[in-house]
Protein backbone atom coordinates (compact mmCIF):
# COMPACT_ATOMS: atom_id res chain seq x y z
CA UNK A 1 0.00 0.00 0.00
CA UNK A 2 1.51 3.62 -0.70
CA UNK A 3 0.53 6.51 1.90
CA UNK A 4 -0.38 9.47 0.10
CA UNK A 5 0.00 12.61 2.11
CA UNK A 6 -1.37 16.20 0.75
CA UNK A 7 -0.25 19.52 2.52
CA UNK A 8 -2.07 22.86 1.47
CA UNK A 9 0.06 25.65 2.68
CA UNK A 10 -2.51 28.31 1.20
CA UNK A 11 -3.83 30.84 4.14
CA UNK A 12 -7.23 30.80 1.63
CA UNK A 13 -9.33 28.44 2.74
CA UNK A 14 -11.36 26.82 -0.12
CA UNK A 15 -8.76 29.04 -2.47
CA UNK A 16 -6.63 27.99 -5.71
CA UNK A 17 -4.58 26.35 -3.93
CA UNK A 18 -6.95 23.53 -2.20
CA UNK A 19 -8.54 23.39 -5.82
CA UNK A 20 -5.93 22.60 -7.50
CA UNK A 21 -4.68 19.82 -4.68
CA UNK A 22 -7.92 18.12 -4.73
CA UNK A 23 -8.07 17.90 -8.28
CA UNK A 24 -4.38 15.95 -8.33
CA UNK A 25 -5.49 14.14 -5.37
CA UNK A 26 -8.28 12.19 -7.57
CA UNK A 27 -5.56 10.20 -9.00
CA UNK A 28 -5.03 8.85 -5.88
CA UNK A 29 -8.03 7.34 -4.96
CA UNK A 30 -8.50 5.53 -8.26
CA UNK A 31 -6.20 3.61 -7.88
CA UNK A 32 -6.93 0.41 -4.88
CA UNK A 33 -3.27 0.47 -3.78
CA UNK A 34 -3.02 3.72 -2.57
CA UNK A 35 -4.59 5.46 0.29
CA UNK A 36 -4.09 9.72 1.06
CA UNK A 37 -4.78 11.99 3.58
CA UNK A 38 -4.77 15.63 3.36
CA UNK A 39 -4.46 19.05 6.07
CA UNK A 40 -4.93 22.34 5.01
CA UNK A 41 -2.86 24.67 6.71
CA UNK A 42 -5.21 27.49 6.61
CA UNK A 43 -7.54 25.32 9.34
CA UNK A 44 -4.32 25.27 11.60
CA UNK A 45 -2.16 26.90 13.69
CA UNK A 46 1.77 26.58 12.89
CA UNK A 47 4.22 28.29 14.61
CA UNK A 48 7.81 28.73 13.32
CA UNK A 49 10.86 27.10 14.82
CA UNK A 50 12.18 29.04 17.64
CA UNK A 51 15.77 27.07 17.23
CA UNK A 52 15.66 26.09 20.51
CA UNK A 53 17.22 22.92 19.89
CA UNK A 54 14.83 20.86 21.89
CA UNK A 55 14.72 18.40 19.51
CA UNK A 56 18.11 17.38 19.50
CA UNK A 57 18.03 15.65 22.90
CA UNK A 58 14.26 15.25 24.32
CA UNK A 59 12.24 13.43 21.01
CA UNK A 60 10.06 10.87 21.56
CA UNK A 61 8.29 7.99 19.72
CA UNK A 62 5.13 10.28 20.27
CA UNK A 63 6.72 13.59 20.75
CA UNK A 64 8.66 15.30 18.09
CA UNK A 65 8.96 19.01 19.34
CA UNK A 66 9.13 20.94 22.11
CA UNK A 67 5.86 23.27 20.33
CA UNK A 68 2.22 22.13 20.69
CA UNK A 69 0.44 23.29 17.80
CA UNK A 70 -1.43 21.69 14.62
CA UNK A 71 2.17 20.41 13.47
CA UNK A 72 1.50 17.47 16.03
CA UNK A 73 -0.69 15.93 13.69
CA UNK A 74 1.46 16.64 10.92
CA UNK A 75 4.32 14.87 12.34
CA UNK A 76 3.21 11.70 12.30
CA UNK A 77 1.19 11.48 9.21
CA UNK A 78 4.73 12.28 7.39
CA UNK A 79 6.03 9.47 8.90
CA UNK A 80 3.54 7.16 7.72
CA UNK A 81 3.58 8.84 4.13
CA UNK A 82 5.17 7.16 1.16
CA UNK A 83 4.48 10.16 -1.40
CA UNK A 84 4.16 13.42 0.79
CA UNK A 85 2.74 16.51 -1.72
CA UNK A 86 3.22 19.63 -0.81
CA UNK A 87 1.00 22.56 -2.05
CA UNK A 88 1.42 26.47 -2.24
CA UNK A 89 0.58 29.63 -3.61
CA UNK A 90 3.46 31.90 -4.94
CA UNK A 91 3.57 35.04 -2.39
CA UNK A 92 6.39 37.24 -3.19
CA UNK A 93 7.93 35.30 -5.57
CA UNK A 94 8.12 31.88 -3.24
CA UNK A 95 6.10 30.11 -1.28
CA UNK A 96 3.88 31.04 1.54
CA UNK A 97 4.64 31.89 5.01
CA UNK A 98 2.67 29.41 6.25
CA UNK A 99 4.29 26.28 4.40
CA UNK A 100 7.79 27.57 5.24
CA UNK A 101 7.17 27.44 8.69
CA UNK A 102 5.65 24.21 8.42
CA UNK A 103 8.97 22.97 6.49
CA UNK A 104 10.77 25.20 9.17
CA UNK A 105 9.59 22.94 11.85
CA UNK A 106 10.54 19.60 10.10
CA UNK A 107 13.81 20.64 10.94
CA UNK A 108 13.22 17.39 13.77
CA UNK A 109 14.02 15.21 11.12
CA UNK A 110 16.86 16.57 10.15
CA UNK A 111 18.65 16.90 13.94
CA UNK A 112 15.84 14.82 15.96
CA UNK A 113 17.70 12.39 18.22
CA UNK A 114 14.93 9.92 17.24
CA UNK A 115 13.21 10.88 14.11
CA UNK A 116 16.44 12.17 12.30
CA UNK A 117 16.39 10.89 8.79
CA UNK A 118 13.02 9.31 9.05
CA UNK A 119 11.69 10.87 5.64
CA UNK A 120 14.61 9.25 3.54
CA UNK A 121 13.64 7.18 0.00
CA UNK A 122 9.90 9.16 0.39
CA UNK A 123 8.73 10.91 -2.79
CA UNK A 124 8.33 14.57 -2.77
CA UNK A 125 5.54 16.44 -5.35
CA UNK A 126 5.54 20.17 -5.26
CA UNK A 127 2.42 21.61 -6.74
CA UNK A 128 2.54 25.26 -7.09
CA UNK A 129 -0.24 27.88 -8.05
CA UNK A 130 0.68 31.55 -9.09
CA UNK A 131 -1.48 34.57 -10.41
CA UNK A 132 1.41 35.71 -13.05
CA UNK A 133 2.88 33.59 -15.63
CA UNK A 134 6.49 35.27 -14.35
CA UNK A 135 4.95 35.54 -10.86
CA UNK A 136 7.66 33.22 -9.38
CA UNK A 137 6.57 29.41 -10.18
CA UNK A 138 9.91 28.30 -11.34
CA UNK A 139 12.00 29.90 -8.58
CA UNK A 140 9.22 28.32 -5.97
CA UNK A 141 9.59 25.12 -7.21
CA UNK A 142 13.38 25.29 -7.10
CA UNK A 143 13.36 25.93 -3.36
CA UNK A 144 10.43 23.02 -2.61
CA UNK A 145 12.58 20.48 -4.76
CA UNK A 146 15.89 21.78 -3.12
CA UNK A 147 14.28 21.07 0.63
CA UNK A 148 12.84 17.22 -0.30
CA UNK A 149 16.48 17.15 -1.02
CA UNK A 150 17.59 18.51 1.71
CA UNK A 151 16.10 15.41 3.81
CA UNK A 152 17.02 12.94 1.01
CA UNK A 153 13.34 12.70 0.08
CA UNK A 154 13.33 12.37 -3.77
CA UNK A 155 11.60 15.10 -5.57
CA UNK A 156 9.32 14.47 -9.10
CA UNK A 157 11.29 17.10 -10.60
CA UNK A 158 8.96 19.04 -12.89
CA UNK A 159 5.99 19.35 -10.05
CA UNK A 160 2.87 20.37 -11.08
CA UNK A 161 2.47 24.49 -11.97
CA UNK A 162 -0.86 25.86 -12.15
CA UNK A 163 -2.01 29.93 -13.04
CA UNK A 164 -5.05 31.38 -11.32
CA UNK A 165 -5.72 34.25 -13.90
CA UNK A 166 -6.53 34.44 -17.85
CA UNK A 167 -3.19 32.95 -19.33
CA UNK A 168 -1.38 33.71 -16.22
CA UNK A 169 -2.16 37.50 -17.38
CA UNK A 170 -4.01 38.79 -14.17
CA UNK A 171 -7.40 38.61 -15.31
CA UNK A 172 -10.05 36.75 -13.84
CA UNK A 173 -13.63 35.75 -14.76
CA UNK A 174 -16.28 37.71 -12.25
CA UNK A 175 -17.93 34.88 -10.44
CA UNK A 176 -15.59 32.32 -11.01
CA UNK A 177 -13.61 31.59 -7.26
CA UNK A 178 -11.70 29.23 -8.62
CA UNK A 179 -9.66 30.11 -11.69
CA UNK A 180 -7.00 27.75 -11.36
CA UNK A 181 -9.53 25.35 -12.68
CA UNK A 182 -9.49 27.16 -15.94
CA UNK A 183 -5.58 26.24 -16.71
CA UNK A 184 -5.88 23.26 -18.32
CA UNK A 185 -2.19 22.43 -18.49
CA UNK A 186 -1.56 23.23 -15.34
CA UNK A 187 -4.16 21.18 -14.38
CA UNK A 188 -2.90 18.40 -16.41
CA UNK A 189 0.84 19.13 -14.72
CA UNK A 190 -0.48 18.52 -11.53
CA UNK A 191 -1.78 14.97 -11.89
CA UNK A 192 0.90 14.41 -14.31
CA UNK A 193 3.00 14.98 -10.98
CA UNK A 194 1.16 12.73 -8.52
CA UNK A 195 0.67 9.70 -10.70
CA UNK A 196 4.48 10.02 -11.29
CA UNK A 197 5.00 10.22 -7.59
CA UNK A 198 2.74 7.10 -6.89
CA UNK A 199 5.10 5.35 -9.57
CA UNK A 200 8.18 5.96 -7.83
CA UNK A 201 6.77 5.02 -4.53
CA UNK A 202 6.10 2.05 -5.73
CA UNK A 203 9.10 0.98 -7.71
CA UNK A 204 11.08 2.17 -4.37
CA UNK A 205 8.77 -0.17 -2.55
CA UNK A 206 9.29 -3.20 -4.78
CA UNK A 207 13.18 -2.54 -4.55
CA UNK A 208 13.61 -2.17 -1.22
CA UNK A 209 11.53 -5.05 -0.80
CA UNK A 210 13.75 -7.60 -3.08
CA UNK A 211 16.61 -6.09 -1.75
CA UNK A 212 15.49 -6.58 2.03
CA UNK A 213 15.90 -3.18 2.81
CA UNK A 214 13.32 -1.85 5.59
Amino acid sequence: MIHVLAISGSPVKDGNTEALLKEALAATSADPEVQSAAFNLSGLAIAGCKHCNWCLKHQSPEKFCALSDGMEAIYPALIRADVVILATPVHIGRMSGLMANMIDRMRVFVYGNMHRGKLKDKVGISLIVAFLRHGGLETTLSILNSTFALFNMIPVGRGGLALSSLDGKGKTTKGVRHMVLQDGFGLSSAKEAVQRGMEIAKIIQAGKKALGLP
